[in-house]
């Protein structure tokens, strides 16, 4: 090569390396514009007054709230939860209050509605309503939900503005609401039912009616019903992947005494209305997608709440089968402050020529803000990925972010490879084909169902309103069907004897066979058997 195509070839290199330098300048200054000061300015010129429903579980402050809502002429509830929106609408309408549901997986019209109940990824921003209430407002510094409460509070458009919270987010709304000069006033809200830690039981024997069990599995909870139902005690169910329709069957079933215990999983601190006297924690540990952990005092307070249905029970009491010291010492506590607010990542994004995968990778090196986190954007960039730059490239910008914004279980591959054929089918125009994943299990009718609602979402985000359900109300009673059936096949048993074991039994194997050398390296079996069982189920 001559020095003359040398030259040229080094003045090229560093004319790419400049172009990608301010290229890469140019995308964190963008995305530095959507630190909160945008939020800030917008929030600034609305003319709202914000009520703050400040109180723990069990305290009225949702209620009270609500109560603004029904003399609304356009309102609107927003919540975490499809089953709390769900709630809603089904407590306004049978109150006289006309109200339509709207959620990720359905939307129900309701005649002569003037109040939404919603999930609040789907709140309405360029409508103006009387009254908005945001409901479980600490969520605001989840990283990956967060943002949500985060946009709400700054830019929902209503008169009143009513935000129901934990005391431990009180700090960081009322920050917030100082940080645009809001008018605001705080109600405070007290247990309407003392809640009192009541010891330990040592036996399942022990359970009575009214009773919850807390476990952290969706095995230990289908394994703790099969020990209570071979104890004569019917118990309803609610874990992470059982469907909405079907856990509000197994809500009805207990409510209704079909049933006298109710075995769940964390999914129980949030939304659920059970007439429960004692909380029981059978076990202290969860697996947080990387390791088995103890609880942390706020969780074990918001499932602890639960105890003590006001009008039912003069009080709630709170038992442990495991370090009564841990639950007794968090119920005493009165938690720690949150310190931060979840930033949402910029839907303006979706206008730029950024590569969405840069930006993701930019998002998360942009500057440390102290008292604000950025939205986790891991699950698109992970989605992002599995489509494939060549797949990618064939989408236009928005329909490619709404499809990589999907809510899909990112742990289970065999749903993430049905989103991906559905991203195929739409890429060339079609209609994705419908699941088809065996329905003879508990297992499989719980992926198929979430398959079916992946289809849904992603049908959504091309316009098309297809929810099939049908099919998900019939997959549901398929659901409880099983549910009805004999659970001990869900219960552990002995990798080496096949002995029955109790389902929070830390180790894959029995006392005797470790004792008689059959066991192997029992502490390996204990992580195993728990990563296994726990990695995938998001409660």
């Amino acid at each position: 090569m001559s020095r003359r195509e040398r030259n040229r070839g080094n003045r090229n290199s560093r004319k790419r390396r400049e172009k990608g330098k301010k290229f890469k300048r140019d995308m964190r200054s963008f995305l530095k514009e959507f630190d909160i000061e945008q939020y800030l300015e917008r929030a600034k010129s609305m003319d709202r007054r914000f009520i703050l429903h400040v109180g723990p579980t069990n305290s009225g402050k949702t209620y009270d709230a609500l109560q603004a809502l029904k003399t609304a002429g356009r309102g609107v509830y927003l919540g975490p939860l499809r089953l709390l929106a769900l709630e809603m609408y089904d407590t306004l309408n049978e109150q006289g209050v006309p109200c339509e549901l709207l959620t990720g997986e359905e939307f129900i019209r309701t005649e002569n509605a003037a109040v939404t109940a919603s999930t609040i990824e789907l709140c309405n921003f360029n409508k103006r309503y009387d009254v908005a209430v945001i409901d479980e407002a600490q969520l605001i510094s989840d990283p990956h939900r967060g943002g949500s409460w985060t946009k709400a509070i700054f830019m929902v458009d209503a008169a009143e503005v009513h935000i129901c919270m934990s005391p431990d987010a009180e700090d960081v709304i009322c920050r917030i609401l100082k940080g645009f000069k809001a008018d605001y006033e705080i109600r405070r809200h007290e247990r309407l039912a003392p809640l009192e830690f009541a010891g330990q039981i040592k036996d399942l024997k022990e359970v009575q009616d009214g009773d919850a069990l807390i476990v952290f599995s969706r095995r230990a909870v289908l394994a703790t019903a099969a020990e209570l139902e071979n104890l004569g005690k019917k118990a309803s169910v609610i874990y992470g992947a059982l469907p909405p329709a079907s856990r509000r069957e197994e809500v009805r079933k207990f409510a209704g005494g079909e049933n006298t215990v109710v075995v769940s999983t964390d999914a129980i601190g949030m939304g659920i209305s059970l007439p429960i006297r004692r909380v029981i924690f059978r076990e202290l540990t969860k697996f947080d997608g990387e390791d088995d952990r103890t609880l942390y005092g706020s969780e074990i307070r918001q499932i602890a709440g639960r105890a003590g249905r006001f009008g039912i029970y003069d009080k709630g009491e709170v038992l442990t089968m495991a370090a009564p010291e841990i639950v007794e010492e968090a119920l005493g506590e009165t938690g720690e402050p949150l310190r931060d607010v979840t930033i949402p990542f910029p839907r303006e994004a979706i206008d730029t020529g950024f590569f969405f995968d840069k930006l993701f990778d930019e998002w998360e090196r942009l500057p440390f803000i102290p008292g604000f986190v950025r939205e986790d954007m891991s699950e698109a960039a992970f989605l992002l990925n599995t489509l494939g730059g060549k797949l990618a490239r064939g989408f236009d910008r928005k329909l490619l972010f709404e499809l990589i914004t999907c809510p899909v279980d990112i742990k289970n591959e065999r749903l993430v490879m049905y989103w991906l054929e559905c991203c195929i089918a739409i890429g060339v125009e079609g209609i994705p084909e419908e699941p088809d994943f065996e329905t003879d299990t508990l297992e499989g009718c719980e992926l198929q169902y979430k398959a079916l609602d992946v289809r849904h979402q992603l049908l959504r985000r091309i316009g098309i309103e297809d929810p099939r359900m049908d099919e998900k109300l019939e997959l549901c009673r398929k659901i409880n069907k099983l549910l009805m059936e004999d659970k001990n096949t869900f219960r552990k048993r002995c990798r080496r004897c096949g002995r029955l074991l109790p389902a929070t039994f830390p180790f894959g194997i029995c006392d005797s066979c470790f004792r008689s050398g059959r066991g192997g390296r029992r502490g390996s079996d204990r992580r195993g058997d728990r990563r296994g069982e726990r990695r995938g189920s998001r409660h």
